[in-house]
């Protein structure tokens, strides 16, 4: 751990907080106002949703690049940097003139906002002893999937407010303060630690990591949980609004309580595992996600409150899975932590957008895909948990 010489521990905890909802609040916070927006750059859906998938493809491109960089050159310049072209770049979308324009602005916010994700993760084994870390790793967990859930609702206030460019500016200007922020930050990763060599070398050292057995079969098996959550959000509102025609008000007060019953569920999880067997909480996730799937395909379709309960179930695993399997996964490689949160972020991000458009296939209805989803993620992760416990290597932690 590297203590810092000008913050206190709290400021670093809402820098990470901070870093961790930002990427949430750029992809979501303008979603109810998509329809205005093809009608004000006179596009169509499909070319306005490019930025949505151009945003988290560069994103997810970007994770790769910047970990390793930040461990050659350190956390200070890369997260700086980001931070600056995230900013002008929020602020340039919030006045684009043409849909041309606003979707590069919007692939720029992508990938500034990947190296942020990824320092910020770094920032957590960099600052903070092991004792506490995963309870800061679960705070930013909690924050970073409740982002996709509060974002559309905050979003929503503000166009009623303003208008639907102020959702664009308003994570640019939060952005501000971790600006302010990183001015007084002292470098957390010490010179001896620093990587050696050419860039290409040290985006390598990735290659490295992926060919240890152990940690990609632990990252693919926990990161599944992403890929019914992903979907979950890509198609809600088909199923509580048009489906079983709640007003958008009841809707987003129902993506709150998936929101606060998912973070309860988490916690609960922790608590009654803790103690234990560290390969409890992966048991118990695989458990939640065929649970899930059990109720929504027998049931999902007869009651909305049987719906929403299965839907709960596969929140609840996601939230769980991401920092149970984050924190061991920060245990296996000493000098690598910006590699290794690199590897995991892309994971999820890569898994997240199968998920959505897996979420939005021709399924005969949006609950049945949904349930297939679950079960497609617990099956594999079932199968992967399996070799991976036969395997003579096993992780450190598990």
């Amino acid at each position: 751990m590297n203590p810092q010489k000008y913050l206190p521990q709290w400021i670093i905890v809402l820098l990470i907080v901070i870093l961790s909802t930002i990427p949430p609040f750029s992809t979501d916070m303008f979603l109810p106002a998509l329809s205005e927006m093809v009608q004000h750059f006179g596009t169509t859906e499909a070319i306005l949703n490019m930025t949505l998938y151009g945003f988290m493809f560069c994103q997810a491109v970007s994770m790769l690049f910047f970990g390793p960089v930040s461990d050659k050159y350190g956390r200070k310049p890369i997260l700086a940097g980001s931070i600056i072209v995230y900013i002008a770049a929020s602020l340039l979308a919030s006045v684009a003139p043409t849909i041309e324009f606003f979707i590069t602005c919007r692939m720029i916010q992508g990938a500034a906002s990947g190296g942020m994700l990824v320092v910020s993760i770094a920032l957590v084994k960099d600052c903070f002893e092991e004792r506490i870390r995963n309870t800061i790793l679960t705070l930013t967990v909690v924050l970073g999937v409740l982002g996709p859930v509060i974002s559309p609702i905050l979003g929503a206030y503000l166009i009623e407010a303003v208008n639907w460019q102020s959702t664009l500016a308003f994570p640019g200007l939060l952005t501000i303060l971790c600006l302010i922020i990183t001015a007084f930050f002292s470098e957390s990763l010490p010179p001896e630690e620093k990587l050696s060599g050419s860039i290409p070398r040290v985006l390598m050292r990735m290659v490295g990591i992926c060919k240890n057995r152990s940690f990609t079969l632990f990252l693919l098996a926990m990161g599944m949980f992403s890929l019914p959550f992903m979907a979950y959000l890509a198609v809600s509102s088909y199923i509580f609004v048009d489906g079983f025609g709640l007003s958008g008000t009841t809707y987003s007060y129902l993506l709150a309580a998936n929101a606060v019953l998912g973070t309860t569920g988490m916690l609960v999880l922790q608590k009654l595992t803790k103690g234990g067997s560290n390969k409890t909480p992966g048991i118990a996730v695989i458990f939640l996600s065929f649970a899930s799937a059990l109720v929504l395909l027998a049931a999902g379709n007869s009651h909305v409150a049987l719906c929403f309960f299965g839907m709960t179930l596969f929140v609840i695993a996601a939230f769980a899975a991401r920092p149970y399997a984050l924190g061991i996964l920060l245990q296996q490689f000493d000098g690598d932590t910006g590699s290794v949160s690199s590897v995991f972020n892309f994971t999820l991000v890569f898994l997240g957008c199968i998920g959505m458009m897996a979420g939005t296939l021709p399924w005969p209805n949006y609950i049945f895909g949904l349930g297939i989803c679950s079960l497609f993620a617990g099956g594999c992760a079932t199968i992967l948990w399996f070799v991976l416990m036969r395997l003579k290597t096993p992780l450190k932690g598990l």
